[in-house]
């Protein structure tokens, strides 16, 4: 018996992150989507995106441990993640993105750090796609 309950844990748990509340579904599809489709996959889709990133899809490499331990998004943990550090605007380091005229408003990069703190649930399959959306005033 008591072998079953460290199974039923990661079990509940399990079912827990495959089930987000409604308040994720609708802060993810409302905030972070747009965001990512308007500011990130103007070059980080297609079939050889930078830093081997690909923010098409949940499985694109954005939560892929790198060789060095570090992650593109670390769920809860913004100040680890890579995403939210390159586009916080904090300082001249090449890295910083988007690599244009133009950056993240406070509002996303704000949106995008709350979505990190929260978990940054992602939704896989045919939810969880994201297609290009550019603004033709901010090409």
């Amino acid at each position: 018996m008591t072998r079953l309950l460290p199974l039923a844990a990661a079990l509940a748990l399990g079912a827990c992150q495959m089930s987000p509340q409604p308040q994720e579904r609708r802060y993810f599809f409302t905030e972070v989507k747009p965001v990512l489709e308007r500011q990130c996959l103007r070059c980080h889709s297609g079939p050889t995106p930078p830093a081997g990133l690909s923010l098409e899809h949940r499985d694109g490499g954005a939560f892929k441990r790198r060789p060095d331990g570090s992650a593109f998004l670390v769920p809860g943990q913004p100040d680890a993640s890579l995403l939210i550090r390159s586009v916080a605007r904090g300082g001249t380091h090449p890295k910083l993105m988007p690599r244009l005229d133009v950056s993240l408003t406070d509002d996303e990069i704000g949106a995008l750090r709350e979505w990190v703190e929260d978990g940054a649930w992602w939704p896989r399959g045919s939810d969880g796609l994201l297609r290009p959306h550019f603004n033709p005033e901010n090409p």
